[in-house]
């Protein structure tokens, strides 16, 4: 049942909403992080939602600057457990 609310959260998921979430937890991308991760959420989500989601996240590591992986791991670290 989650896995296809997420899908169709997924599909649904522009560039704008990345820019939006970024902007609302003071974020501030680099040029192309947004793209980034964008295409990172649209091609694995599923690993992360179904595998070790830390695993998928250190992915997009090299490809995005430190601040912006270390609010990423940020994020993460405080949204993880209240899904449960």
């Amino acid at each position: 049942m989650y896995e296809s609310l997420i899908n169709a959260y997924i599909n649904k998921l522009s560039i704008n909403d990345v820019n939006n979430f970024a902007t609302n937890n003071n974020i501030s991308l680099k040029n192309g992080e947004n793209k980034i991760i964008y295409d990172f959420i649209k091609n694995n989500w599923k690993e992360a939602y179904k595998g070790d989601t830390l695993k998928e996240i250190y992915k997009i590591k090299e490809k995005v600057s430190t601040d912006t992986f270390n609010k990423i791991l940020e994020l993460y670290n405080k949204y993880k457990d209240k899904i449960k």
